[in-house]
């Protein structure tokens, strides 16, 4: 089945999630990947891209870390009205649904083109929405500079002002510990180690690209991009606290939506829920996308505790 669906991914040009080299890179530490084809007529017109882990004597049907998205991909035959579309999608999901292993606990985000996930709540599944913003790739750069917000305008003439330059860069462990020492400066975890990074790094650097700001011959901050047919997809970055301050992260950022344009891409900032970080992302003149969070609890032990803390949490 995988090896079948490797060549679908690559004909189909799915998501860099879905692609079987990202998949292998983040299943670490007793994860596993799946999919679930359907096909019809000799041909395959869906796919359904799962994790799964066992902990704690639970199977988990989950995301793993650095994934955006997961789950269905549909074709549709040419011509094919709303109506039929509607049944279409319901006919395959279910057969999705159907094929899934036994699970105690579901957690998948879909991608942002999945809009019905009606099959799914029709067999007892949840959704949250959640949002993600892009930067569409019909604009102009003289139009996306425009769009940007007066701060970022602002912040970007202060960097290029001081000599701020973004070089592109192979520097894993240098954004890596921009990375870290971001996230130590906000007493946060970095959630990946440099290990599970470079497992990423290595089986997709024709899909990833990394730029670093430099100022005064020291790099002080930076990003790693994923790139793939139709996105640039803003996965991580990192500055140092000390220049927080002159505008390199916006430098850096107003780079890479800069290179989406010019590769006629979208660029997809991935996200946040976080309400300073929405606001950041969206001054950038990016607009909101709604993609679906799908959860089932099937076990009886996990439903307790989901039960517990929402009684603890009001």
């Amino acid at each position: 089945m995988k090896q079948k669906y490797k060549q679908f991914a690559k004909k189909e040009n799915l998501p860099i999630f879905m692609q079987p080299s990202w998949l292998d890179s983040v299943c670490q530490n007793g994860m596993e990947w799946d999919v679930i084809l359907y096909e019809k007529g000799g041909e395959i017109w869906g796919s359904f891209v799962y994790v799964i882990k066992k902990k704690f004597g639970f199977t988990l049907i989950t995301m793993p870390k650095l994934t955006q998205l997961l789950g269905p991909y549909i074709k549709y035959p040419k011509g094919q009205k709303y109506y039929k579309k509607l049944s279409w999608e319901k006919e395959i999901m279910n057969y999705f649904i159907d094929n899934l292993p036994k699970f105690d606990y579901f957690n998948m985000n879909f991608h942002y083109s999945i809009t019905n996930w009606l099959p799914f709540y029709w067999r007892g599944f949840k959704q949250t929405t959640r949002y993600t913003y892009v930067v569409e790739n019909n604009l102009t750069i003289e139009e996306l500079s425009k769009n940007f917000e007066t701060d970022i305008r602002r912040r970007r003439r202060k960097a290029e002002k001081l000599g701020v330059i973004v070089e592109k860069s192979d520097d894993l462990e240098m954004l890596y510990n921009l990375a870290y020492y971001t996230f130590k400066r906000q007493n946060i975890k970095t959630p990946y180690s440099f290990d599970f990074l470079k497992k990423i790094y290595e089986n997709n650097k024709d899909n990833i690209k990394i730029n670093l700001a430099k100022y005064k011959d020291k790099y002080i901050a930076g990003n790693l991009l994923l790139v793939d047919d139709e996105r640039v997809i803003y996965l991580i970055g990192g500055i140092d606290s000390e220049y927080k301050d002159i505008g390199a992260m916006d430098l850096v950022l107003c780079e890479s939506v800069k290179y989406a344009l010019e590769n006629n891409k979208i660029f997809d900032f991935e996200g946040s829920m976080i309400e300073s970080i929405e606001k950041y992302f969206r001054s950038f003149g990016a607009i909101q996308k709604p993609y679906f969070q799908i959860t089932k609890t099937n076990s009886k032990i996990l439903k307790l505790r989901e039960c517990l803390k929402d009684l603890l949490r009001d």
